[in-house]
């Protein structure tokens, strides 16, 4: 649909300018982020040459309790260590953090003085004893190693060619050192984020992370894999982060799905799990996204006989456009999807809903602070730079404090009828559904419900659901419990306000997020009670 593929566009003008690496770069995925605790660091760094002995890292801080339990691994906040005290009262489980090789090794090969220092020892240190579960994203290649000296965090590595122990191998060698420095710390590895974009598209100007071809790329997952494996052969080392949308607007065969056909031909791919243990996506805006996209990505891993490899979500965000408290505010009130922060809000639990029914394993929402509005292509944090929070903290809070530790999750959606557009999934050429009321059923330990609502129409409905027993009660997205249900007969009825946000190239009457959520929470529900779509 072209009202659709507008959308998708500018989706992508949208988040284009969050992974490119800056011109120094720095620790985190997107420009010059200010860590919340500083790094003690030297002075001076060291001089190195190829004959001086090697520097070593910092000493690790002990933990206090290696793992404490209780907190839901598939739940995360990016970049959660800048707010620790939000970070906690959210609850999430799984946090990824970047560690860029150029700033862990800027000086030369044998330098490993700042590995330990670019992510805030006490900072890490803090996650972990509350039981946080860490992902390190692996990007950008120092001026040393590069083969473009013109564009070096964007470059191929010098000598990946060579096997990936020989310590020649630098981008080799750099994997396995800092997999190995991390280990019991971090165990989960993403090697790079959205390599896909490429300078010449639409959105690809300033954005594009990877300079290389497809097939330096895939040579790039082999040795980072391998050297992972042998550094910590407990660890899970994950494809990059891609968008979806880049490549689909190109033209282009999805990058995961070039990398497994690149590897499809490789003789050594099938005894290395083909180099992934799990695929990543970064989807924004739109939680219908994550339903259609989970299964073209799941139906690219069939074609390729790629199995037992979970799909991740790294980056989910709806972006508000309405903050005005916020330096440049105005850039970001032009935006052309606009997005309010209670709309945001609803994102939040609708998008963490339906990930965990459709089957993400990792669901991260980005990022926990908005690291100056003014360079940024889009308004991030679920927390401003002044520390103040936006009204997602508090549905993030719900979402993740109803669902964690879920046993099974469904998505039982009613479909609209009439159908007044050619919608997915009876059209798979479309990018939109006609679901009319979205629900989500989660079965909770010790026999506890919770049935997720929301409204796909600009007016107030009302969803009757089966009622499983004769108690239960209806919690707002912010935690708060509000009037209700209703019985009626055999049923349960529970008030949805409307849906607002409308782009208006998308088919009349189509949100691209639902109204606000409403949890509908059941105590006592038998074992094995089925669920069934909602009705009106």
């Amino acid at each position: 649909m072209r009202a659709a593929r507008l959308l998708c566009a500018l989706l992508l003008v949208a988040t284009a300018c969050q992974t490119a690496p800056p011109p120094v770069a720095t620790s985190p995925a997107t420009p010059s982020p200010v860590a919340v605790t500083p790094t003690p660091v030297p002075t001076a760094r060291p001089a190195n040459s190829p004959t001086s002995a090697p520097r070593l890292p910092v000493t690790p801080l002990p933990l206090q309790t290696p793992n404490p339990g209780g907190l839901d691994p598939r739940f995360g906040i990016a970049e959660g260590f800048r707010d620790p005290s939000v970070m906690a009262d959210i609850g999430a489980g799984w946090e990824r953090v970047v560690l860029s090789w150029a700033d862990i090794q800027p000086d030369g090969p044998d330098d490993f003085t700042w590995l330990g220092r670019t992510l805030p020892p006490q900072a890490l240190a803090g996650e972990l004893n509350r039981g946080v579960k860490m992902a390190g994203l692996l990007q950008f290649t120092p001026a040393w190693a590069a083969t473009n000296a013109d564009d070096a965090g964007r470059s191929v590595p010098q000598n990946l060619d060579l096997p990936d122990d020989d310590p020649r191998n630098y981008w080799g060698r750099f994997v396995y050192e800092t997999v190995r420095y991390y280990t019991g710390r971090i165990d989960e590895w993403i090697v790079w984020n959205e390599p896909e974009f490429q300078p010449g598209d639409a959105a690809g100007q300033g954005s594009s992370t990877w300079l290389g071809t497809d097939q330096q790329f895939a040579r790039l997952m082999e040795v980072a894999y391998r050297a992972a494996k042998r550094a910590n052969p407990r660890a899970v080392v994950a494809f990059p982060g891609t968008s979806y949308w880049v490549d689909k607007n190109s033209g282009r065969p999805q990058f995961y799905e070039r990398f497994l056909k690149l590897e499809s031909s490789n003789p050594d791919a099938a005894a290395n799990h083909d180099f992934h243990d799990a695929v990543p996506l970064n989807l924004y805006r739109a939680p219908d996204d994550l339903v259609r996209v989970h299964q073209e990505f799941d139906d690219i891993q069939k074609r390729y006989n790629v199995t037992d490899t979970p799909v991740w979500l790294l980056e989910l965000n709806a972006m508000p456009t309405d903050d005005m408290s916020i330096p440049c505010a105005d850039i970001h009130a032009r935006n052309p999807i606009q997005t309010t922060q209670a709309q945001q809000a609803a994102f939040a639990v609708q998008a963490f809903a339906l990930a965990a029914a459709v089957g993400y394993t990792r669901i991260g929402f980005y990022q926990m602070v908005d690291d100056n509005p003014c360079i940024q292509s889009a308004v991030w944090g679920i927390t401003r730079d002044d520390g103040s929070i936006r009204p997602v903290a508090a549905t993030l809070r719900t979402a993740v404090h109803s669902f964690s530790g879920f046993l099974r999750a469904r998505f039982m959606p009613l479909v609209r009828s009439p159908a007044t557009w050619s919608a997915w999934p009876l059209d798979p050429s479309s990018y939109t559904p006609n679901w009319q009321i979205y629900e989500v059923v989660f079965d909770m330990p010790n026999q506890r419900r919770v049935t997720v609502l929301w409204n796909g129409d600009g007016r107030q409905l009302a969803a009757r659901v089966p009622r499983q027993v004769d108690q239960a009660q209806v919690m707002d997205m912010q935690g708060n419990p509000v009037a209700g249900p209703t019985r009626v007969g055999q049923d349960w009825s529970v008030s949805l306000p409307p849906a607002t946000a409308h782009f208006p190239g998308d088919p009349n009457g189509y949100y691209f997020i639902g109204g606000d959520p409403m949890l509908l929470i059941e105590d006592n529900v038998p074992d094995g009670a089925p669920a069934a779509a909602p009705h009106l």
